[in-house]
């Protein structure tokens, strides 16, 4: 059996409110991996959890949000299984003790190519993030909803700790701004002077759906290549942003 909450935020961490609708679902030895992109290309990621409960597979989900609504009706604990023709997945079988949901998996050839994730690229700005950071990032956000840019620059703290400031509405001279600063940053043979731009809307969307893990990180490279980092129990995302021109 399988605690449908954990389910549910395993799909969100790629769904992202509707930014991805198509994935492919690939299990070995009961490791779940996606891997995903945003349409726009600016952003690239991966959720994997360990525990899903079904046989070594690889399988399209084509809507997400149905496939949302049909879990939104069980109950606690779920099971998921296959419906097959000639050994070939073609449902999703999810059910509890009172419910039972089928939903009709996709052809493997629709779905869009996720991009290749890079996980020997070398990045020299570090900076730790836990539940409050993460939360106060999203108000610092929401409190600007019209503004789509962040600024992500290196600051000093008052007490010489190395920090990194997000800035919203960073990229408008004169307009409104909120800022947060998040400590511990460490810089790893990298300049502690940068400033780079990258969409919130996105950035939002991301913490908004990890704002649940126990311990998280972002990276940053000069070149202006961000990577988010989120685990909990046995569930884990990442995500790769490019950075904004000016």
């Amino acid at each position: 059996m399988l605690i449908k909450s954990n389910l549910v935020s395993v799909i969100s961490k790629y769904y992202l409110g509707g930014l991805n609708e198509a994935v492919k679902w690939i299990i070995n030895n009961d490791h779940l991996t996606i891997e995903f992109a945003s349409p726009t290309r600016e952003m690239i990621g991966k959720v994997e959890y360990q525990g899903i409960g079904l046989e070594d597979s690889i399988i399209a989900i084509n809507d997400t949000s149905k496939l949302n609504k049909l879990i939104a009706i069980l109950g606690h604990s779920i099971k998921l299984d296959y419906q097959k023709q000639k050994n070939i997945p073609t449902k999703l079988i999810i059910s509890d003790n009172q419910f039972n949901v089928d939903y009709a998996l996709a052809d493997l050839m629709i779905i869009p190519k996720a991009g290749q994730l890079n996980e020997e690229i070398q990045f020299g700005i570090r900076v730790p993030l836990d539940s409050e950071s993460i939360q106060a990032l999203i108000k610092a956000k929401t409190a600007l909803p019209e503004s789509d840019t962040v600024a992500i620059k290196s600051h000093m703290g008052i007490v010489d700790d190395d920090q990194i400031q997000f800035e919203f509405g960073g990229n408008i001279e004169y307009g409104n701004k909120t800022s947060y600063f998040v400590p511990q940053a460490r810089f790893e043979g990298s300049s502690k002077i940068f400033r780079m731009y990258y969409n919130s809307n996105l950035l939002k969307d991301i913490l908004n759906n990890n704002k649940d893990a126990v311990s998280g990180r972002i990276s940053i490279t000069l070149e202006g290549l961000m990577k988010l980092e989120f685990s909990k129990e046995n569930l884990k995302s990442i995500y790769y942003i490019v950075a904004k021109e000016k």
